[in-house]
């Protein structure tokens, strides 16, 4: 997705975007291998790493969350400080 707070990576400042480390892209939907050590422990329920692979994605919903109410640094929603979480309420 295009990131929201820049044009081509660059700020209205003219500073690189932080959000999007200059990409001017948004990762909301990660995706990738699964590491076998993963696996190894679930070896006894059957899943020996040497024999099987694994590839995982989802949507995190804080991201999903970040993106409509503007908010321009994720760590922001895992602080707890209510003051910022109360005026989503």
């Amino acid at each position: 997705m295009s990131c929201f707070n820049c044009t081509d990576g660059i700020t209205a400042d003219g500073e690189r975007c932080g959000i999007c480390k200059g990409t001017g892209w948004l990762e909301i939907l990660g995706s990738g291998m699964v590491d076998p050590n993963v696996l190894l422990h679930v070896k006894d329920n059957g899943y020996d790493p040497e024999q099987v692979q694994g590839f995982a994605f989802g949507m995190g919903v804080e991201r999903i969350a970040m993106l409509k109410h503007g908010i321009n640094d994720l760590r922001l929603l895992y602080d707890n400080d209510i003051r910022f979480l109360e005026q989503f309420a």
